[in-house]
């Protein structure tokens, strides 16, 4: 089923926003500049393709279930299901669940290079109050420039503050040390060529 947004929707684009601006500096922390999705998605349309649709009016819930797609220009959210929630003071929170629930987003780029950041999670929390997106489960953040992995981090939940530009990790629940060994977190961070720096 395909579902393009109407006003009866009227919370989605917000929280489609929410989606671009979050997952847009998602690792922010990592790198001296910021990190910003393409300026250009902020005015394509949101669609949504699933299975099935059911709407609340009375409790601002929308549900999609069932091979979830959420586009927005370069903007691409995958999951088994959504969840989308408009509160009363008009902020939206959604949830996106699957194995893996998935993101990505093309990035602005000074240079003619293609820069994409990609986040995979069992579970995808965007809570729109606190402008924060939480992958837990499996959880992985990734960029890169020309297909070429610049940046990787690992962990069992990975939650991004939008406004305070703060990143925190919690380690996977197998670890990768010895057995035994407290959870880890990894970050993979590649040296850049050196006609870049």
């Amino acid at each position: 089923m395909k579902i393009n947004l109407t006003a009866r929707l009227r919370g989605l684009p917000k929280l489609a926003a929410v989606l671009i601006l979050v997952s847009s500096g998602l690792t922010a922390g990592l790198v001296p500049a910021p990190v910003l999705g393409l300026e250009s998605d902020r005015n394509q349309p949101t669609t949504i393709d699933a299975d099935q649709m059911t709407y609340s009016e009375k409790n601002s819930v929308n549900v999609f279930k069932g091979n979830v797609l959420l586009t927005r220009g370069t903007l691409v959210v995958r999951g088994d299901n959504l969840t989308l929630t408009q509160k009363a003071d008009g902020s939206q929170n959604a949830i996106i669940e699957g194995k893996p629930a998935t993101f990505r987003q093309q990035r602005d780029s000074k240079k003619p290079e293609v820069l994409m950041i990609r986040g995979t999670g069992n579970r995808i929390e965007i809570d729109g109050t606190k402008s924060t997106v939480t992958l837990i489960g499996d959880a992985a953040i990734r960029k890169t420039s020309n297909d070429q992995l610049t940046e990787e981090i690992t962990g069992r939940k990975i939650t991004y503050e939008q406004n305070s530009e703060f990143l925190t990790v919690e380690g996977s629940e197998k670890g990768s040390g010895p057995k035994g060994s407290t959870p880890r977190v990894q970050a993979v961070i590649k040296p850049k060529p050196e006609s870049q720096q």
